[in-house]
């Protein structure tokens, strides 16, 4: 399908979509989603990382923010590596990799205080997009540590590995399909074209069946018009992940809520947003493929799939608990000073309750090894459902104070 003339201040992934619109009538919102994130040519996701993260793009993300993820994070995998029985090849497999950053930051880190291990390592990037894939093949390589790395584009090359799968903000941008309580059951949430712009509409749920377990959980208790979202690409991506994960472990970091935090008068509207420009846009139609579309992880149902997928689930903690363990044991190798790598502003923005650390958490899971309790990321760990009545984690996209391009000017 080919971009017509357009309007003023109209995107080119706008006119596909009316004319998809025209032809269609309508279409599921997890459809519009899926287009404005992941068109080949028009989705958000097809412009460059750098253009869409850090102080020139639309959000900011711990490892944008500065080596000391990649720092921390490489306690965690120097970890791993010893529960494994330090096989010859570690796998490190990374879905969602942005620019780079985190990649070069772990890698780089291992090289430096972890040598013998980073001899060992085998770096897969998951990457369909070639924009996302030329940046950070042009990162690593500044970094001289292509040596490490491979690329895939899809889990079709993917084989078992024993070793850590880890995404960070990955889960919250796969589609959602937008479930609104009508009567005694539920509607669709649809997107058209009426008056001259996108707008939605409703579908009844006809047939429950793909639903089942989805809108079981309070469901029927559930007032007129409250707004459940549900990824079932979400939930197909971890079954994947648990299929390709022979021995080791899996870290998905995101920002999202328990089952007891979905339920609330708070969350009756949903929890998709929208962003550009740092700034929380009102309206989620608007500007497809120029603006982020997000919605927060459930967590709950993602334990759950991972654990019919042979997964076992050791933690879910937020990111102040997770990373403060493992600055614990870094820092007791440096007799209490803050490790190499680490600068003070770095650390506070990936654990600091007020940046990161309550709004994003870590689920941790494991498959095929033992003792995996002593982790040091896991010394801290405590339920995270226990926010004070009106303090619910939020979307935290804009508040890291600091990124790459502010303090080193690339």
């Amino acid at each position: 399908m080919r971009v017509g003339r357009l309007k003023e201040g109209e995107t080119p992934l706008a006119e596909l979509l009316r004319t998809l619109l025209a032809q269609e009538g309508s279409i599921p919102f997890s459809r519009f989603m899926e287009l404005a994130l992941y068109h080949p040519h028009y989705g958000y996701y097809s412009q460059s990382p750098s253009r869409r993260i850090g102080r020139r793009g639309d959000y900011y993300t711990g490892p944008s923010s500065g080596p000391a993820f990649g720092r921390l994070f490489s306690e965690a995998v120097a970890e791993a590596w010893d529960l494994l029985g330090r096989p010859e090849i570690l796998d490190l497999w990374e879905q969602g990799a942005g620019a780079g950053w985190l990649a070069c930051d772990l890698v780089g880190s291992l090289r430096a205080h972890e040598p013998r291990l980073a001899a060992r390592i085998r770096y897969t990037i998951v990457e369909p997009r070639e924009l996302s894939r030329k940046e950070q093949e042009e990162r690593v390589s500044a970094a001289e540590l292509s040596n490490h790395f491979r690329w895939v584009k899809s889990w079709a090359e993917a084989e078992k590995l024993v070793g850590v799968f880890f995404s960070n903000e990955l889960v919250d941008s796969f589609p959602v399909h937008r479930l609104v309580r009508r009567g005694t059951g539920w509607s669709e949430t649809l997107v058209t074209w009426k008056e001259g712009r996108f707008c939605f509409t409703e579908e009844p749920l006809f047939s429950a069946s793909q639903w089942q377990g989805v809108l079981s959980e309070p469901g029927s208790d559930l007032p007129e018009g409250w707004v459940v979202e549900v990824s079932l690409d979400a939930l197909s991506w971890m079954r994947r992940v648990g299929r390709l994960l022979d021995r080791g472990l899996v870290f998905t970091f995101d920002y999202g809520l328990l089952p007891e935090e979905r339920f609330v008068p708070e969350r009756s509207g949903g929890t998709l947003r929208a962003y550009r420009r740092h700034l929380r846009e009102g309206d989620l139609l608007a500007h497809p493929g120029e603006q982020d579309l997000t919605a927060h992880v459930d967590f709950g149902r993602l334990q759950r799939v991972g654990e019919e997928a042979g997964l076992q689930t050791l933690a879910l903690v937020d990111q102040h608990h997770f990373f403060v363990g493992l600055l614990s044991a870094l820092s007791e190798r440096c007799e209490g000073r803050l490790p190499d790598g680490l600068t003070a502003g770095g650390f506070q923005t990936l654990a600091h309750p007020g940046f990161l650390g309550r709004t994003h958490r870590v689920l941790i899971q494991s498959k095929g090894i033992g003792n995996a309790s002593s982790l040091s990321c896991l010394r801290f760990a405590r339920s995270v459902g226990s926010c004070p009545p009106g303090r619910l984690p939020a979307t935290n996209r804009a508040c890291v104070s600091i990124s790459r391009n502010e303090s080193s000017g690339s």
